[in-house]
């Protein structure tokens, strides 16, 4: 149906809410009714819902997998926080914008929604085009991928509803400056003799350096596949030690290519994603040509395998 501009304003500024309000908390008894109404989403609902169920997926998605913040997708330390969020708590306070939690960090994609919903309420809105273009549009595609890798249907479907709906706005406004074009740059880990599998761990455990996210999740399923232990701890303790533990069972070649694997599959999706929406296009065209230098440097690292192996 034809909405007039007052309605689709309306309507955008409801979903923006709605789905800050789902990353923030996940699927709660409040909010069932209304995502029953949504049909992308309501078609993921299991028959009976349950509140603590859902809150542990919740937690063990947000809380131990993906960490839903800017900072941690376009950062280069590894951290949430630093300069990134920064730049997102400068544009909250250009527009008054007030955040109801101090539970996450200001750079949290649901307080990035709830912004954008503001935005939507004052007279005017010139800002929005700067902040999709500038924020929430760089860091989407990469983060909708990592949901989509961890296969939880409820939230696989919210992430491409939002990344889809997120870009249906920015298609229809403008920015005042270009959108960012490139990434920070990443190490070049093969140029240093003394690169160690810590080192290779760390590169590829940081999105904005790998192009793609590998969560704990993600480690454990490598693990399970070759039937090696990858030990505990973070993400980049867990994939240091599968490999060091590949060098002993002679298996380091094998978990080298699946990592490679990985690569080119997020290589042709982000690929796909530039087709289905070429208003994304800018955005994943810089993510894909990162995960294409990865899937290079991984190439480089196989063959250079016995050089990575410390002497018994």
């Amino acid at each position: 149906a034809n909405l007039a501009p007052t309605q689709v304003t309306q309507a955008r500024r409801l979903s923006y809410r709605l789905f800050s309000q789902l990353y923030l908390e996940g699927l709660t008894a409040v909010a069932l009714p209304i995502v029953q109404s949504i049909p992308e989403l309501a078609v993921t609902l299991p028959e009976k819902f349950d509140a603590d169920t859902a809150s542990a997926e919740y937690q063990a998605l947000f809380g131990f997998n993906i960490f839903p913040y800017e900072s941690f997708f376009l950062g280069s330390s590894g951290l949430i926080g630093g300069t990134v969020t920064d730049e997102v708590i400068q544009q909250y306070q250009q527009a008054s914008f007030l955040l109801d939690s101090n539970v996450t960090s200001p750079d949290h994609i649901g307080h990035q929604l709830a912004f954008v919903a503001h935005l939507l309420d004052q007279p005017t809105t010139p800002q929005i085009g700067d902040f999709l273009h500038h924020h929430l549009l760089r860091w989407l595609p990469p983060f909708v991928l990592a949901i989509q890798q961890q296969g939880h249907p409820f939230y696989v479907a919210l992430a491409e509803l939002t990344l889809a709906f997120v870009a249906d706005h920015a298609k229809d406004i403008r920015s005042a400056t270009s959108p960012v074009s490139r990434l920070p740059s990443a190490p070049s880990l093969l140029d240093n003799e003394k690169t160690s599998l810590k080192d290779i761990g760390r590169f590829l455990t940081m999105p904005v350096h790998s192009g793609f996210y590998l969560g704990r999740e993600d480690v454990a399923r490598l693990a399970r596949q070759l039937d090696l232990p990858r030990g505990f701890g973070g993400r980049e303790q867990m994939l240091t030690n599968l490999m060091k533990t590949a060098v002993q069972y002679d298996a380091l070649p094998t978990v080298l290519t699946d990592l490679l694997k990985l690569a080119e599959t997020w290589q042709a999706d982000y690929a796909t994603m530039g087709v289905d929406s070429p208003v994304l296009k800018p955005f994943v065209t810089i993510w894909q040509t990162r995960v294409g230098a990865t899937a290079v440097v991984l190439q480089q690292i196989q063959r250079k395998a016995k050089e990575l192996i410390p002497p018994e």
